[in-house]
């Protein structure tokens, strides 16, 4: 499957809007600033993760409709770009309310994809179907989809732990490289949206709900990092570390209302393969795949807004 043919099929699936995303359509954009622990210091050379740095995060909702009800269960996200000093990005961070990532390969999360998208709409039969077959061909993911399907949508982007769900290495000034995987953790805790609630709220309350949290004082997010020992799998994003593993807070992020230039960065990407000195790729499949579908996805919804 080429990244075009990726995004062919989300369209087919979804039908975005032209100008949008093909995924995660709809988001705001926010300024905050990542406060370092001081824990990592000597594990990297990357100094936007040693020092305090301005950042922009865009919460999503995870559907290609801009139009999506976030009162359903469902994909939602939080991409991080971490800025130099004259607002450049030079390290994004891309994660969802996922525990692991559905499939070890990326046609497998287009078919999940397509499946999730027809039981949220008009095709639920079709999807059903789509969602059976999944888990025949790909049955690494029925731990995952099993876990999602216990919970509740998420009451607030506030409120919800988002994961990286690839693994990448962080580089000390000798060289030596650490295999980790990324959270982004509320400080208010993980809170499910009660269906009793849900009722009482707008179809598009997620946005609005952070902006007037927000309007009390900042939100804030720890950035762990979950270390891999011997044996963990860098090349599988579907198959979760042990949780006993390390869980290495390396700072905090300290978000603080809606960023004023938000049009510009709507247009930019949100690519979990741009990193900063100290940090390099893995050789997850998945994670190589994305920054060639991102491109397309950009590329066309670009053209369509110009």
């Amino acid at each position: 499957m080429t990244a075009e043919q990726s995004i062919d099929r989300i369209e087919a699936a979804g039908e975005p809007r032209p100008q949008d995303r093909r995924l995660h359509a709809r988001g705001a954009v926010y300024d905050a600033t990542f406060v370092p622990s001081g824990q990592i210091t000597g594990m990297t050379t990357a100094a936007h993760l040693t020092t305090e740095t301005p950042v922009v995060i865009r919460f999503s909702n995870g559907s290609p409709k801009f139009s999506s009800d976030d009162r359903g269960k469902g994909i939602r996200g939080m991409s991080v770009k971490f800025l130099s000093a004259e607002g450049k990005s030079v390290h994004d961070l891309v994660a969802a309310n996922f525990r692991a990532f559905p499939s070890r390969d990326p046609e497998g999360f287009i078919d999940l994809v397509e499946a999730l998208t027809g039981l949220a709409g008009k095709s639920k039969l079709q999807g059903l179907g789509k969602l059976g077959a999944l888990l025949l061909k790909h049955p690494e993911s029925r731990a995952v989809l099993k876990q999602f399907a216990s919970r509740n949508a998420p009451a607030s982007f506030a409120t919800t732990r988002y994961d990286g769900l690839h693994a990448f290495y962080l580089v000390d000034a000798e060289g030596n490289r650490r295999a980790f995987r990324y959270r982004l953790l509320p400080q208010l805790g993980e809170i499910d949206l009660d269906p009793k609630r849900a009722a009482t709220l707008d179809r598009s309350f997620l946005i609005p709900e952070l902006d007037e949290r927000l309007s009390f004082g900042p939100v804030t997010f720890t950035l762990a990092f979950q270390l891999a020992e011997p044996g963990d799998p860098t090349n599988d994003p579907s198959s979760a570390w042990p949780e006993h593993r390390t869980l290495l807070p390396a700072g905090q992020f300290v978000i603080t209302g809606r960023n004023a230039d938000e049009e510009s960065w709507q247009r930019q990407v949100f690519d979990p393969t741009r990193l900063g000195p100290g940090v390099e790729v893995s050789d997850d499949p998945v994670l190589g795949f994305r920054p060639h579908a991102y491109g397309v996805s950009a590329s066309r919804r670009l053209s369509a807004s110009s």
